[in-house]
């Protein structure tokens, strides 16, 4: 018996494999030439640019030749009915409200771009919640009572339109502008302003900016019957633990209410998204609250309503959450609410969150520093004490293998020997550590066109601090009334918020950084206890305002320093934190296979070029082969350090396979990520160590490239995967490349998007690239 190993096997699977493709490639052409009007079975694919009338009369006519219609549209309705009735428009997406009997509610969502104007609005009446917005002042839920103030509405092209709704309560002296904005995607943006028009504080005890029926559902169980599918499934991330941050699974929704949380309740690595898909007619929602704080999704399906009691209706609701008062109002004074991001689509998962994620490129991330994203980054941590030597070892390293930024990680300002943690907040360079400063690290790293950053953990303070010591009142206070939470800065007090961002301002220009590192290493659970005109308020809400303005200012001040954002890995990547930075750390767990998990689920809640990861250090070098590791970084903006010891021989094998990774990342993914679509073909995995296969995709917007990784995981059972690409063009024709082989083969789209690619991995925490170039 000859035993093949399992390179050759592979090699003999791919000439095989090749040949299969030629002959299918000739029979193909040939059956399409005499079998043109045949429907072939394909997967369904929701389309974006719709053709105009006049150009379906010649179906024929080239593309070039075909007038296509701008997807970005949007328009905001006013109905001439007796009771305010506006329609939201955007894409094919039409959402609808109502103003009626002093109450603002809704009138239901259509994913085919229909406005209901004569039949098949929702009725309030029938619901015990329709209202818009969920608002609580001084103990007193304002859903009735409301004036209608007016709509304003204001189109800025491209798609783009903000209409604000003026409502006042007749009973409380409180007034609210409801804002919603529009940007031809499938994706609404939905936020309030609360405005204290009386002469007493008052007191904001809870407040969802957007809530109510999402869908009513007639003759359901029919629609389900014999199906064994729950009329809607409710996906969301299972963890809120650190290091198990991206764990996707669907939950069955039952006839009963239904809460996510994050931040308050469960602990803070959980990202605030959903997705629920109707089983029954096909609505796919996803949501996604912008905010940094405790947030709840709360959802109740109930199965009897209608005039006989066969209907089902879904209610939600959306917004922060934490122990009440969340903000006091004063006087006069307005606040906003965090926004919610919701949306609709007729598609599937893929669909969905290509949706969001176009959404949040076009009208939610700033435009990147420096007109890139992609950076490659390395960098040296307190992992091991940090010399002089250990600097210049790692930027050799960092040069050597094509990084484009390096960073000092945590403890450049503490005493050699000392423990970082706990003079956290005194921001300036320890010359015990550094006797000439950090000036001959930057002048080594600029010399060879390397960008030069530095770590902050900004919002805290170690107890043998100098700021901690001379100021122990900045601290914020816990409910027991106690400043012991790991050294968290109260941001609610001015003087506080402004030493702050003052030592932030100081250390990116007397370091003159080109990059700035932000982590965030404690967790104010339930929340800040301050004291405010008489009541114990929560500081969340009024810390994170602080937050969000002070980096806002400090990108308008540098606008060429590159921000990232980590939080102890994944604590905070909603996109309330990340529109003010230009990429975020999502988890401080590399180890595989949990390592695939965490990026097959954080891309789905965030665009690819906006995710980072690490590759060394962390403990990820301490399970699965290099190109498992590395390949799943080409998914993302990668991160690198820790590849050997000082005086250790280099490998050239090793620092081989690093160059070729970096190079495909930089020369082949890069120059299309920030406009890529990816496609999670596996977005399920099981177990918190997960088995089975593992595959992601990534595709140019124009599909003529892509990459596609596959990922054997823990405890195999099928060695083989059909690979079925979803972001080719079924017209053209592409070379493949398998990376594990170095070998092509040329292959057209629409067999490779039909019949697949078989391919093979037998061994755990094993993996295979597959490259496609159109030719």
């Amino acid at each position: 018996m000859i035993k093949l190993s399992r390179r050759d096997a592979g090699k003999m699977l791919l000439a095989g494999y090749s040949g299969l493709l030629l002959t299918n490639c000739k029979a193909l052409g040939s059956a399409l030439h005499s079998t043109a009007s045949q429907a072939l079975p394909h997967r369904a694919e929701s389309k974006t640019l719709f053709l105009a009338k006049n150009s379906l009369a010649n179906s024929s006519a080239p593309d070039s030749e075909r007038k296509i219609v701008d997807s970005s549209w949007s328009d905001v309705f006013l109905g001439k009915e007796a009771e305010p009735t506006i329609s939201y428009r955007t894409n094919q997406v039409v959402y609808e409200e109502s103003f009626m009997n002093g109450q603002f509610v809704g009138r239901g969502w259509n994913g085919a771009g229909f406005i209901d104007y004569y039949d098949g609005r929702l009725n309030p009446a029938e619901h015990r919640a329709p209202e818009t917005f969920r608002l609580e002042i001084d103990g007193q839920s304002l859903t009735t009572d409301w004036k209608w103030g007016g709509l304003e509405k204001a189109s800025s092209g491209n798609g783009n339109t903000h209409a604000v709704v003026t409502l006042t309560h007749t009973v409380r002296p409180i007034a609210v502008k409801v804002h919603t904005k529009l940007d031809g995607t499938a994706i609404l943006t939905r936020w309030l302003e609360i405005t204290n028009t009386g002469k007493e504080s008052a007191a904001l005890a809870s407040v969802s900016p957007w809530s109510g029926v999402l869908r009513k559902n007639e003759r359901w169980q029919a629609a389900l019957n014999g199906s064994n599918l729950p009329l809607y499934s409710l996906g969301y991330f299972e963890n809120a633990k650190w290091g198990e941050e991206g764990n996707f699974q669907w939950h069955e929704m039952p006839t009963a209410g239904y809460i996510i949380d994050g931040r308050y309740l469960r602990d803070r690595h959980r990202h605030p998204i959903f997705m629920l898909r109707n089983n029954a007619t096909g609505e796919f929602f996803i949501g996604q609250l912008a905010w940094t704080g405790g947030y709840s999704f709360n959802f109740d399906l109930n199965p009897e309503i209608g005039r006989d009691g066969s209907a089902a209706a879904l209610i939600f609701s959306a917004g922060p959450d934490a122990l009440a008062p969340m903000r006091i109002i004063a006087p006069s004074e307005t606040i906003a609410t965090p926004e919610m991001h919701l949306g609709l689509v007729y598609g599937d998962l893929d669909e969905a969150i290509q949706s969001m994620h176009t959404h949040l490129r076009k009208s939610v991330f700033l435009p990147p520093a420096r007109g890139q994203r992609g950076w490659v980054e390395s960098g040296i941590g307190p992992e091991l004490e940090i010399t002089i030597e250990q600097v210049n070892h790692a930027i050799d390293v960092a040069i050597d293998a094509g990084a484009e930024v390096f960073f000092i990680d945590a403890s450049w300002y503490a005493t050699p020997g000392g423990d970082w943690w706990k003079t956290v907040g005194d921001w300036s360079v320890n010359r015990q550590r550094f006797p000439e400063g950090l000036k001959p690290f930057r002048d080594r790293v600029h010399a060879v066109g390397m960008l030069w950053g530095l770590w902050m953990d900004a919002e805290r303070v170690g107890n043998e601090s100098r700021v901690a010591k001379e100021h122990p009142d900045w601290l914020a206070m816990n409910y027991d009334g106690k400043r012991e939470m790991g050294g968290l800065l109260d941001l609610t007090n001015p003087d506080a918020a402004k030493w702050m961002e003052e030592q932030i301002i100081g250390v990116i220009e007397e370091n003159e950084l080109d990059f700035f590192r932000l982590d965030y290493n404690t967790d104010p659970a339930r929340g800040i206890r301050t004291l405010k005109d008489g009541f114990v308020e929560n500081g969340y809400w009024r810390y994170y305002e602080t937050v969000y303005q002070i980096y806002d200012r400090l990108r308008v001040r540098f606008p060429k320093v590159i921000f990232e954002n980590c939080a102890g890995g994944g604590a905070r990547t909603d996109i309330g934190m990340v529109r003010r930075f230009n990429h975020t750390d999502v988890t401080d767990w590399q180890i595989a296979p949990r390592s695939f998990m965490i990026t097959n689920g954080m891309t789905m809640a965030l665009p690819p070029e906006c995710v980072d990861r690490l590759l060394g250090g962390q403990d990820g070098q301490s399970a699965a082969e290099f190109s498992f590791q590395s390949r799943l970084l080409l998914f993302m903006e990668p991160k690198f350090g820790f590849l050997y010891p000082i005086g250790a021989a280099v490998n050239p094998l090793f620092m081989a396979q690093i160059k070729h990774w970096i190079g495909q990342y930089k020369n082949f993914v890069r120059p299309f990520i920030s406009s890529s679509r990816i496609y999670h073909h596996t977005p399920v995995v099981t177990g918190l160590e997960p088995h089975g296969w593992g595959v992601l995709e990534l595709a140019s917007e124009d599909r003529t490239r892509g990459i596609c990784g596959l990922f054997q995981l823990s405890a195999p059972t099928k060695p083989e995967y059909r690979l079925c690409p979803r972001g080719l063009d079924r017209a053209r024709r592409y070379k493949v490349t398998f990376d594990n082989l170095d070998q092509t083969s040329v292959v057209d789209g629409f067999t490779l998007m039909e019949q697949g690619i078989p391919v093979r991995l037998e061994d755990a925490l094993t993996s295979e690239l597959l490259i496609f170039e159109a030719t």
